[in-house]
């Protein structure tokens, strides 16, 4: 049988026997440290095993397993599947999605629609579609999905578009509500229902016939 590659061993392992140091509040027995560059394996691990099984089905057995990682590796960090989904999700876009702010709305805009849009299409993408199938049926998934990833998506968003009103290059009394909301559903009507590529032509056309026009348009 194939033993797991967990670079965690030791430290949960350490030599001269088991102590109870994190129990009692002793220093901890020496040991290798704990690896951060295993973080993002489990996560790639944990988005993998969520695009092909869906959060329902996703157990940490199945996570380390696709990681080669032992389960005590993966509750040392997470203490649940939903402590580790939400991390997943949360830490890839903080990763891969900026926070815009060279002076031009429609340039903040679009930089920072084409780098949700892009990171939609990637991995995380066949991940987010299982996930949010799943949001109405697990409250407790929805809202932290919410509170940790789609909001500050949103706070994001509309900072760029206050900062435009700031700036005289919109009305303030646009309707920011409306074009935040309006964009964050075609991307994901885009990437769910229509099956078309959510690429650059689409961001353009997006924000060129529909959220401009709405954001430049007079009260």
């Amino acid at each position: 049988m194939n033993t797991p590659i967990d670079h965690d061993w030791e430290a949960e392992h350490p030599v001269g026997g088991g102590s109870r140091a994190q129990d009692t509040g002793a220093a901890p027995a020496r040991g290798r440290p704990r690896d951060a560059t295993r973080d993002a394996a489990l996560r790639d691990a944990a988005l993998e095993v969520l695009a092909e099984v869906g959060y329902r089905a996703l157990t940490m057995d199945a996570v380390a397993a696709q990681a080669r990682a032992g389960k005590a590796t993966i509750y040392r960090r997470w203490e649940s599947k939903l402590e580790l989904v939400i991390d997943t999700c949360t830490q890839l876009a903080r990763r891969n999605i900026p926070q815009p702010d060279h002076g031009s709305m429609e340039s903040d805009l679009r930089e920072f629609l084409s780098a949700f849009a892009e990171f939609l299409s990637g991995p995380v993408g066949k991940g987010a579609q299982a996930l949010v199938g799943e949001l109405p049926h697990e409250p407790e998934l929805a809202a932290a999905f919410r509170d940790s990833f789609l909001l500050p998506q949103r706070d994001v968003l509309r900072s760029i578009i206050d900062r435009g009103v700031e700036r005289g290059e919109t009305s303030e009394h646009a309707p920011v509500d409306t074009v935040v909301e309006l964009a964050g559903a075609a991307l994901i009507h885009r990437l769910m229902l229509t099956g078309e590529p959510l690429d650059q032509p689409f961001v353009d056309r997006l924000l060129r016939e529909a959220l401009l026009p709405l954001l430049q348009r007079n009260p």
